[in-house]
């Protein structure tokens, strides 16, 4: 565990979107991802977010797209830090699948490369 942290926390980097309602959404990406959220880095310098906020965050894998529900729990300078709401089993294992989708594609680059 890390610090006072209920679950621990992994490097992760993903473009996601985090849709709050039709007319405000956020392209961002991910960073220490954890089985019920992760911390979102918006790409937009400005971005009116506030604590306890709910929304919606898109994760793509492959070429699936997945919805979550989450709330907003913390707002920093660098970005938010995002709850999964609803189905946080379903969450890790979207995260599970898009790590070794991501694995499994360097390795088929890095044999392309030798191969060429």
């Amino acid at each position: 565990m890390n610090g006072n942290r209920e679950k621990e926390r992994y490097s992760h980097n993903k473009l996601l979107k985090l849709e709050f309602d039709a007319d405000r959404h956020f392209y961002g990406s991910s960073r220490d991802v954890s089985l019920t959220g992760l911390f979102f880095v918006p790409e937009e310098a400005e971005w009116a977010v506030s604590v306890g906020e709910k929304g919606t965050l898109h994760l793509t894998s492959g070429d699936d797209t997945h919805l979550f529900a989450c709330q907003v729990m913390r707002k920093t300078a660098e970005g938010l830090a995002l709850q999964i709401t609803d189905h946080p089993a379903r969450f890790g294992m979207a995260i599970s699948h898009d790590v070794f989708h991501s694995l499994l594609t360097k390795m088929r680059d890095k044999e392309k490369e030798k191969e060429g």
